[in-house]
């Protein structure tokens, strides 16, 4: 028979291994916490000058820090009420967070507003992630974000054939070739490169109808320029399809 020490002694041992083993469940446990978000930049700045509609909705990226997941997951992002917040909650509205099944990246949408004032300003808001049921906010270093915008353009000083579009210079002018066209320059050096006068003659006749076919459609409120010796004045493109405006 086991004598009362050496039952004394396996007693112990049997009990050293139900706390060790506790221990390790604790330490597992302790492994399951809830993942991250983080942004992947600091900041930036989008222009509506080649964007004539009313908003545009930037995606800013995030990555997360722990598992994916087979579900897609959600998170959050509030206002910083600080001094690098200039925008009104009328100019933008937080649409929210998505990190799809399977990825360890996602995208914070946020609505941002065009307005005339942004013509000669821009506008920020400052974002922060924020702890939800399926991220916490990440290192305090990467949970901020500052979104700016604006309509802001600057003409170019020499633009050896603006004549192609329009002999008078004006931002709104400025900004319509850049819409139609893409050009936001065209040099003696550029105009050679896109195929000389027949090419330059082509994009000029493609903002001219987009100004034709936009006067069509708002006679109450046709283009005009909106600085420059011309101010006020109705825009009058020199190239367009005749046979349709004429």
């Amino acid at each position: 028979m086991m004598n009362i020490k050496n039952r004394f002694s396996l007693i112990v041992i049997v009990m050293v291994g139900i706390v060790l083993q506790g221990c390790k469940k604790k330490d597992i446990a302790g492994f399951s916490a809830t993942p991250a978000v983080n942004f992947t930049t600091a900041s930036t700045v989008y222009s509506f000058m080649s964007n004539p509609q009313a908003e545009y909705i930037q995606e800013i990226e995030v990555k997360i820090m722990g598992d994916s997941a087979n579900v897609d997951r959600t998170f959050s992002a509030q206002v910083v009420a600080d001094a690098s917040t200039t925008a009104t909650p009328a100019q933008y509205e937080i649409i929210g967070g998505l990190v799809k099944k399977g990825s360890f990246l996602g995208k914070l949408s946020v609505k941002v507003k065009n307005s005339a004032e942004l013509n000669t300003k821009e506008v920020f808001v400052k974002l922060k992630l924020v702890d939800g049921n399926d991220f916490k906010a990440g290192n305090k270093e990467t949970n901020t974000f500052l979104l700016g915008w604006t309509n802001k353009i600057v003409v170019p000083t020499t633009w050896t054939y603006y004549n192609i579009f329009f002999a008078t210079k004006s931002t709104a002018v400025y900004r319509l070739i850049l819409q139609t066209t893409g050009i936001a320059s065209l040099t003696a050096a550029q105009y050679q490169a896109m195929g000389g006068e027949a090419a330059a003659v082509a994009a000029g006749t493609k903002f001219g109808d987009y100004v034709k076919q936009y006067n069509l459609d708002h006679p109450n409120d046709p283009l005009r320029h909106d600085d420059g010796t011309a101010a006020g004045q109705l825009i009058v493109p020199k190239y367009y399809t005749k046979s349709k405006y004429n």
